[in-house]
């Protein structure tokens, strides 16, 4: 597999989701299969959704590309909304979050980072409510993009957001950033490079972090912005 076919349409796939439409007041709770629960409540015009899993499946089970679990939202038009990166702790899976939606469902994915705009065809949990609740379901599509050619991340131990950042700029690279997004390839190539120079120095979490995400942050937005002018 090139480079370049990393970002091909080739991992097309449609997964059956519970769309939940929220009372005014009140919680609605959800099941998330194959194991897991939501939590979902409506103030005004914001929705918060709370996660809880006790045997989370880890994203490592879906392949060496397969980074972090991301939380979306799904509108009733397939429609997706990141919510954020799944926090893991062992075995349990925990996850607070805010969306505009309304009327949503909730999936799990697999993903190389957490800053991902589709989701992959690694779907690992997705919402089934209740039969007593205002409910339809939708048949979304996922996998837009196949990340099954990345190479893993190798050497010393590292934390995930640096394995993370260094899959969105493969990421970047193999969409032709460098070319069609030069500029924000440019500051995603000095971000990651400012990143590796302090995994060198063996750099504390609270450094590595806030680094990590700027490099995956314009590393995504470079993929973006060269995937538009294809």
């Amino acid at each position: 597999m090139t480079a370049a076919s990393l970002l091909l349409v080739l991992a097309l796939t449609t997964v059956d989701c519970d769309i939940a439409t929220l009372p005014l007041s009140g919680d609605v709770r959800i099941a998330l299969a194959p194991g897991g629960r939501s939590e979902l409540r409506r103030e005004g015009t914001v929705s918060h959704v709370k996660i809880d899993i006790d045997r989370v499946m880890p994203a490592s089970a879906f392949g060496p590309a397969s980074n972090t679990l991301v939380v979306w939202a799904v509108s009733p038009e397939g429609i997706f909304d990141n919510l954020g990166e799944l926090g893991v702790n062992g075995t349990k899976g925990q996850f607070s979050a805010t969306t505009r939606l309304t009327q949503f469902g909730i999936l799990i994915s697999a993903e190389p980072h957490h800053m991902v705009d589709r989701p992959s065809s690694s779907v690992v949990y997705r919402s089934q409510a209740p039969e007593d609740i205002r409910r339809r379901t939708a048949h979304v599509e996922v996998g837009l993009f196949d990340y099954s050619g990345l190479k893993p991340s190798t050497g010393a131990a590292v934390h995930s957001s640096v394995i993370q950042a260094r899959a969105a700029f493969q990421i970047a690279q193999a969409a032709g950033a460098a070319q069609l997004a030069p500029e924000d390839f440019r500051n995603a190539q000095a971000a990651v490079g400012a990143l590796e120079e302090l995994v060198s120095r063996a750099a504390p979490l609270d450094i590595l972090w806030p680094t990590a995400n700027e490099a995956i942050r314009w590393s995504q937005r470079a993929a973006t912005t060269a995937r538009g002018k294809r």
